[in-house]
């Protein structure tokens, strides 16, 4: 029998971070910062200091954020952990997330 994936589910507020953020190859070079509100929602902030406006769809286990810039789509790995696709970037809800001194 496989196993059975956890499904994303917004039905409240939530603020996933960037693990163990540090400078990157991306044109971003920043930390990645997601909210989600459990209307549809969310800002996301790409690296950086630009927060965008936006909105996002959960199927299966994907994740789309849409914004005027651009569409972001992330990887479900966990009820917790999601895993932005084009630059391999895995952001938490939970609150272990590093930070370099």
């Amino acid at each position: 029998m496989g196993c059975k994936k956890e499904k994303l589910v917004i039905n409240m507020d939530k603020e996933f971070l960037q693990i163990d953020p540090k400078p990157t190859t991306s044109m971003y070079g920043g930390m990645w910062v997601l909210r989600v509100k459990s209307d549809g929602t969310a800002n996301i902030v790409p690296g950086g200091d630009i927060s965008f406006k936006a909105t996002y769809q959960i199927k299966s286990s994907t994740m789309k954020v849409v914004t005027d810039y651009k569409t972001f789509e992330f990887s479900v790995l966990s009820r917790t952990k999601i895993k932005e696709k084009e630059y391999g970037t895995i952001l938490s809800t939970e609150q272990d997330v590093k930070v370099d001194d």
